[in-house]
């Protein structure tokens, strides 16, 4: 168990569950394995003493508002080969029963141990190889098999700068950026902002892959953009940008990782610790922070991760998560869930 975020199921046998599929319930109990989960139904009387574990942030009904021990869960920052939204099977998730890390309006289990955590030379040792790994290996978060992106753009007079799109209406948004909400005012503010860059705007793969639905109009788009690219792998883009603006995406911590300047306009779990350039400001005081140390507590301490490769032996560590996605991802396997595309989209 990772040592923050599931410390409140230390102790407990059972608990009930609320806001899964029931993919999401199976998956669940690789996670759990040592609990009973219950799915709960509107109608069974829950103690207050129960244990409630929730999918996201799903709002939780009248007849479970009374339940003292609620446990949030969402995709953890090294996720899958391939996209969630695809049905591709989640190595690392979180577990918070504070709140959860894209949502600001709360202190979340993350936020309180990068606040309070005393990191140990070993966690920070770790957290380097970890990210020497990540890098050496090109992994993100979905480790997507993209089309090859031969022809970057050849910029030396300008600013090069990498805009990340987001999910319009994805709870990161909702909850994490109070300020700008939407794609194209994202972009317009980079351009007010950079009026001499060039400015590469990547979308959200959902929403290249066809998955999910975008708000962003493209003609307006290329009056901010001087390019729209979807094809290529998200680290070679990485690795081309001198600067990446964010909202929240988690690409912006993916760009701290290899020694990018970021540039924040929402409030991500990885901004206001003195690593990224913010825009906008929590008022919950946060304490400066060595890269080293952000990777501790958002890659080692915070997530759970489970094996996808050993089902006898699931609880695995972050370094093993890799070794994993590593293997993964050389390998040509087939996601036959994937004909399911054209009645997904939202």
């Amino acid at each position: 168990m990772s040592l923050m975020g599931l410390h409140a199921l230390e102790y407990v046998k059972e608990a009930w569950v609320y806001g899964f599929s029931y993919r999401k319930f199976l998956i669940l109990k690789t996670f759990l394995p040592h609990l009973q989960l219950k799915r709960f139904k509107l109608d069974q009387p829950i103690s207050a003493e129960t244990v409630l574990i929730v999918w996201g942030m799903q709002p939780v009904p009248l007849a479970l508002q009374h339940v003292k021990t609620l446990i949030r869960v969402e995709d953890g920052f090294i996720r899958s080969i391939g996209l969630g939204a695809a049905f591709n099977s989640p190595i690392s998730w979180v577990f918070d029963d504070l709140g959860m890390y894209f949502n600001t309006q709360v202190e979340s289990r993350l936020e309180r141990l990068l606040n309070q955590h005393d990191f140990s030379a070993k966690e920070c040792a770790e957290a380097k190889i970890l990210q020497q790994h990540l890098i050496s290996q090109k992994l993100s978060k979905y480790n997507l098999k993209t089309k090859q992106c031969t022809d970057f753009p050849t910029i030396s007079a300008q600013q090069k700068i990498l805009v990340v799109g987001q999910v319009e209406g994805d709870a990161s948004i909702q909850y994490g950026s109070p300020h700008i909400k939407r794609n194209l005012d994202f972009l317009a503010k980079v351009r007010q902002l950079c009026p001499e860059a060039y400015l590469v705007y990547r979308p959200h793969p959902d929403v290249s892959a066809g998955w999910r639905k975008d708000g962003l109009d493209l003609a307006q788009a290329q009056h901010y953009a001087n390019v729209i690219r979807t094809e290529g792998d998200i680290t070679d883009w990485l690795d081309w940008a001198d600067e990446v603006h964010v909202m929240t995406s988690l690409t912006g911590f993916e760009a701290l990782l290899r020694g990018k300047s970021v540039v924040c306009h929402g409030l991500p779990f990885y901004s206001g610790w003195g690593l990224t350039h913010d825009i906008y400001a929590i008022a919950r005081t946060k304490r400066p922070l060595r890269l080293e140390e952000l990777i501790a507590g958002a890659l080692i301490l915070y997530p759970q991760y489970r094996s996808l490769l050993n089902q006898r032996h699931p609880q695995i560590t972050a370094t093993q998560a890799i070794e994993e996605l590593v293997i993964l991802k050389n390998k040509n396997k087939i996601n036959w869930l994937g004909w399911l595309q054209p009645f997904m989209k939202y």
